[in-house]
């Protein structure tokens, strides 16, 4: 079974409490979790935040989580600028960008 979470194209910290709470809803259910961020134009670090305790919490749950394609240029430059892409690990690789690295 997927459960499926749909990002807005606002994902910043107005919107955090909501994503949070998607988040909480998913992890209370069984299967993959699959995010969709394709809509996303604008995003603050609460976003990555958000999803990188997502992201542990799944895994400490013997869960899967990923995203349905990878990030888009906004989210990659956010992820750049934060410092996230300066060494990343192939896990975070294939997390955000499907393995490979947007330039």
């Amino acid at each position: 079974m997927e459960i499926e979470l749909h990002v807005a194209s606002s994902a910043v910290m107005r919107n955090a409490a909501d994503l949070r709470q998607q988040c909480i809803d998913a992890l209370a259910e069984e299967g993959t979790i699959a995010i969709d961020i394709a809509d996303v134009t604008d995003a603050d670090l609460s976003f990555v935040q958000i999803l990188c305790a997502l992201r542990t919490a799944a895994a400490e749950a013997g869960r899967a989580v990923r995203l349905r394609s990878p990030a888009p240029a906004p989210v990659a430059a956010l992820l750049d600028r934060a410092g996230f892409l300066a060494a990343p690990t192939p896990l975070d690789l294939e997390f955000w960008f499907h393995g490979e690295r947007a330039q």
